[in-house]
């Protein structure tokens, strides 16, 4: 798969959870392929170290904005759309990003403030602020996970993934989109487990940790399942892949640096 998309030069994005990981690669893949692009996150110092690398990285300190934003503050979330658009004169692009991931039940209400409610946010939100007209570039691109569509042993993470994927699906349908004369995109990409910088030690050890969250949930787990620790640059390309070929509507599957694969309507898997 590719690292080049051309086609979004001088875009506009704005990714929630940008500051590390999956976030962060998205908003790096943005920047490198010529858009300007506004990084969301709580975590002001994280935020900060990211937009010094990317400035360092590619020599640009036009192109990106930081925004300390708390996604469960309704306040806080539209004020960033309109801070971007202030910034960079219009939004193109939105990645709802920003999750955490909780075992059992713990702070589960606060999961499902940030994992669902603030994608349902993040979706309204994109449909008020990016122009609503034909535009292959245009998307707002909800981040699932593969979890979400697995009987994992993660019953509030796994539920508000679910969730999105869900709310995605029907949200972005062709029947939804031609009611309400939206032209935007609506799109969820679900991510296997994704790791940069570990030794093959620790890859395995954590492949094998993410197997068990994942497959115990089953009633027969399928033992010869792969769950393999990918890339950003794979999760980059991934991106790449669904914003040139995706529908609005449409679950893309992102695991073990396979090339994507929808989802089926029906049967996940």
């Amino acid at each position: 798969m590719t690292l080049e998309l051309r086609e979004l030069d001088e875009s506009v994005a704005l990714v929630t959870g940008g500051g590390q990981g999956l976030g962060f690669a998205f908003v790096e893949v943005l920047v490198k392929n010529g858009a300007y692009v506004s990084l969301l996150d709580i975590n002001e110092d994280n935020g900060n170290k990211a937009i010094s690398r990317l400035k360092t990285k590619f020599e640009t300190s036009d192109k990106v904005l930081f925004i300390k934003c708390d996604v469960t503050n309704e306040n806080e979330f539209e004020d960033a759309f309109k801070n971007t658009i202030k910034k960079f004169g219009k939004i193109n692009i939105v990645i709802n990003n920003a999750g955490i991931m909780t075992k059992y039940i713990t702070s589960w209400e606060q999961a499902i403030d940030i994992n669902f409610k603030a994608v349902v946010r993040g979706t309204i939100l994109g449909l008020k602020y990016i122009e609503n007209k034909v535009d292959n570039m245009s998307a707002v691109i909800n981040i699932g996970s593969i979890t979400g569509l697995s009987s994992s042993i993660l019953p509030i993470y796994q539920s508000t993934k679910r969730a999105v994927v869900e709310f995605t699906k029907s949200i972005g349908c062709v029947y939804n989109a031609r009611e309400n004369g939206n032209h935007i995109r609506i799109m969820c990409i679900c991510p296997g487990p994704t790791f940069d910088g570990l030794d093959i030690e620790g890859k395995k050890k954590l492949e094998h940790k993410m197997k068990v969250f994942i497959t115990s949930g089953e009633e027969n787990p399928d033992e010869k399942r792969k769950i393999l620790v990918q890339s950003s640059e794979y999760i980059q390309a991934s991106f790449l892949y669904v914003m040139k070929n995706g529908k609005t509507g449409e679950v893309w599957i992102s695991e073990n640096e396979e090339s994507p694969r929808l989802s089926k309507l029906n049967n996940f898997y």
